[in-house]
């Protein structure tokens, strides 16, 4: 290979070690269920660590790549997980491991972006060094959730709680075909000695949520099924996906952008990654993350030409989310209807895919059971607590914080604001889709596709903030699109109010006084006001 640069083997580096214990503990994990040997979860994010850790210092020093140090340290972790594991789990990790260090590390620092600036050098170093960290403990406690300094914080919902259990629950379920997947009986909490209906699946020490998509999500899970029964690796693995769908997304709109905006986008992966709605998202092994990264995606090939990839993957997100569906709105405004005749085949592909795997009973339950709840809130009967009230930033939420901010409306008044307000959201955000589509034309320059992102991401968020509940996951397209913002700025100016709204979304005011629910509405309206904004912000090319 040709000597690069420092700076660049360093941002090289630093990359490669986050990356390594992602991708081993999602393999190995699975490696290790079917094997049915131990998992020594600590020792193999170490194992992952170490053959980069030294690479990358020893490439530092010399300048150029010593692809033996890397297979020799990798060789020394293997030897050492063979006296604490399965020899296949040890011998994938220490394969894995030495050829991100002996290859991967070398190859992506001749390509690797590197900061401008020293106190933006500085500051992208320091935020590197978290994310090692962060990721590292998290690898941990995804492979094995016994061990509790893995999680992201002492509380008991932080160290138990699961959203990816519903889809792998739901999934075996609606295999057996005999239970109704959307009884709320089948979930409890960390509080609860027992749940009323006996689970059909060993999820560990975690507990168990509550199965609330469309059947055609279900597709999903059961290949994971298929795979391995084991949910504690079907975890690691997911936490792996997650991360390269985060990843593949944000370098695919970096590519699109080209030149310097690409170049500063793909050095904010790190942010993107530990902003605090994607991190907490990827923790608890929510879709969300995915399904959001991903139909932008989806509307990037689409914008690009390549209709039915896009057509593909955007019908089984909306199949999946129900969301994701304003993105069909807006390809109809646009005039893009071989897209959205596409994508309303594949849906009924889907469609038909779920019902010949399941049967028809998942999508009677959904149809009569679970979506008028859903749409009347009832599916989220906890909305109107305070504590969940300051947390929810849906529409659909907003008189249960004016409660706590003083309002004196009783409850049933709440849920009949709330119930007219959600549709009266739904029509503005169908209306904004319109517009926005009307308005599309081609984006020639890192700007304008800036801003075109911009409105696809803007009416995701919107679309999301539709939902009885709608958490903090809910500001993930946002960060995205101003991620894109900042990166295409065309001043200082311009970079500066991305990145300061930005900041603005990650606060959170969680304590249920009427002082901290004035302010979590002002919060919240700057949220709605920015995803509008993105969403307006497209200009006809």
């Amino acid at each position: 290979m040709s000597s690069a640069s420092r700076p660049s083997i360093a941002v090289a580096w630093a990359l490669c070690l986050i990356a390594a214990p992602v991708l081993v503990q999602g393999v190995t994990r699975v490696l290790s269920a079917w094997t049915g040997a131990p998992h020594p979860a600590l020792f193999v994010t170490l194992a992952a660590l170490a053959p980069t850790l030294i690479a990358g210092l020893v490439l530092l020093i010399r300048g150029k790549d010593v692809p033996a140090v890397a297979w020799m340290i990798a060789a020394g972790a293997g030897a050492m997980l063979v006296t604490l594991a399965a020899l296949p789990v040890a011998l994938v990790a220490a394969a894995l491991a030495g050829w991100l260090a002996a290859r991967g590390l070398p190859r992506l620092a001749a390509v690797a972006p590197v900061p401008r600036g020293r106190l933006t050098g500085i500051l992208w170093g320091v935020l590197a060094v978290v994310a090692v960290a962060q990721v590292g403990r998290m690898s941990v406690f995804m492979a094995d959730p016994q061990i509790r300094w893995g999680a992201l914080g002492p509380a008991p919902f932080m160290q138990k709680h699961s959203c990816l259990s519903s889809y792998a629950h739901g999934a075996e379920l609606a295999r057996r075909g005999d239970a109704n997947i959307y009884d709320d009986r089948y979930g409890f909490t960390e509080d609860d000695d027992i749940p009323e209906l006996p689970s059909a699946i060993d999820i560990g020490p975690l507990t168990m949520d509550t199965y609330e998509y469309p059947p055609q999500f279900l597709l999903l899970p059961r290949l994971l099924l298929v795979l391995t029964d084991e949910f504690l690796a079907i975890r690691a693995l997911w936490f792996l996906l997650t991360a390269a769908a985060l990843v593949g997304v944000t370098l695919a709109l970096a590519r699109w952008l080209g030149d310097e905006a690409g170049r500063r986008l793909r050095l904010l992966v790190p942010a993107i990654a530990l902003a605090p709605p994607l991190l907490i998202t990827a923790y608890f092994g929510n879709f969300q993350l995915m399904a959001m990264g991903l139909s932008g995606l989806a509307m990037l090939w689409i914008f690009n030409h390549r209709t039915r990839r896009g057509a593909a993957l955007l019908a089984f997100l909306i199949g999946a989310k129900i969301f994701p569906g304003i993105l069909g709105v807006y390809l109809l405004a646009a005039r893009r209807f071989a897209a959205a005749a596409w994508t309303a085949a594949f849906a009924a592909l889907y469609a038909l895919a779920a019902l010949l795997w399941f049967g028809t009973r998942p999508f009677v339950d959904f149809f009569e059971y679970h979506l008028p709840r859903l749409a009347s809130g009832e599916t989220f009967g906890f909305l109107s607590l305070p504590s969940p009230s300051m947390g929810n930033l849906g529409i659909f939420g907003v008189p249960f914080k004016l409660r706590v901010a003083g309002w004196s409306g009783s409850e049933a008044d709440a849920w009949a604001l709330a119930r007219q307000l959600s549709w009266g959201y739904t029509l503005v955000i169908v209306a904004l889709a319109v517009y926005a589509g009307w308005r599309a034309g081609p984006a020639n320059d890192a700007h304008s596709r800036a801003r075109l992102a911009g409105v696809w991401f803007g009416l995701l968020a919107l679309g999301s903030l539709r939902s009885p509940f709608a958490p903090p996951e809910a500001l993930i397209p946002i960060v995205w699109a101003l991620a894109l913002r900042a990166a295409a700025a065309r001043s200082r100016g311009e970079a500066a109010l991305a990145v300061g709204l930005w900041i603005s979304m990650m606060i959170v005011i969680p304590v249920p006084v009427a002082p901290a629910a004035i302010a979590g509405l002002a919060l919240q309206a700057v949220i709605y006001a920015t995803a509008i904004g993105l969403v307006l912000g497209g200009r006809r090319g």
